[in-house]
């Protein structure tokens, strides 16, 4: 074709029609770039249409770790209400609402259980190293990030309640109330535990419990934990429905 259009160029040449041969360059080399730019739109298309569809692949990892995070936080938020419900019991005790009871030794140890999810973010870092949050749809962008911004706020708090049982409540139990762990306590763990323990349990005095106004201070406080956990619990769960439909929705 080359050697076509170059043999063109030679008679225009040699028959003196340097006009024509002008023309007949100038339209040669609009084809040229013409074909240069149809080759680099079709490659351009082709990467386009690769890049859409590795997103698309980091989408299906996302939704699959959003699918995870459901669950844990299903079952976190199911505790942070059992923690709320046990709480609020204490502290109807505290304050002569309730009767005291047993169960004192099982909220005890209840409310020193800490909680925390462990978010695997393995699609939304692969979306995120491959540039491919450009190539989905912006509203899902938007509340991909708010998501993952949230999840770093819920860790935070996390952190936070954890730090407090750690540093504060569970210390105080152990050295006060250390005779929890016994076989009268009603939580079924222990009651596993002490089950076939022959020892006669030490004087327990629940009264002396609910008179420990340093106490009553710390169950307010792990309620009020338990309080906001749940709130970033219930909303972790929807914000990760919404982004799942909406995943689902874009495929169609």
């Amino acid at each position: 074709m080359i050697k076509f259009f170059r043999k063109i160029r030679q008679n225009l040449l040699t028959e003196g029609k340097t006009s024509k041969y002008l023309t007949y360059a100038i339209g040669e080399i609009i084809l040229v770039v013409i074909g240069i730019l149809i080759a680099l739109s079709i490659n351009n298309w082709n990467e386009k249409k690769n890049n859409i569809a590795q997103a698309e692949k980091h989408l299906e990892t996302i939704k699959l770790n959003l699918k995870d995070d459901i669950m844990q936080a299903e079952n976190l938020l199911s505790e942070t209400k059992t923690t709320l419900e046990y709480s609020n019991n204490f502290l109807g005790q505290f304050k002569t609402i309730l009767p005291i009871d047993n169960n004192i030794q099982m909220y005890l140890i209840y409310l020193m259980f800490e909680r925390n999810i462990e978010v695997n973010e393995s699609g939304f870092v692969a979306l995120m190293n491959s540039n491919g949050m450009s190539f989905i749809d912006e509203r899902l962008q938007v509340k991909i990030l708010d998501y993952y911004r949230h999840i770093e706020q819920l860790k935070s708090r996390e952190e936070n309640a954890n730090s407090e049982i750690k540093t504060m409540f569970e210390p105080y139990v152990k050295e006060h109330y250390y005779w929890i762990y016994n076989k009268t306590n009603p939580w079924h763990r222990q009651a596993e535990i002490y089950k076939d323990d022959p020892r006669t349990s030490e004087n327990i005095d629940l009264k002396s419990v609910i008179a420990d106004k340093r106490l009553e201070i710390m169950v307010n406080g792990r309620r009020y934990q338990a309080l906001i956990l749940s709130d970033f619990y219930a909303k972790t769960i929807k914000l990760a429905k919404e982004i799942i439909f909406d995943i689902e929705k874009n495929k169609v």
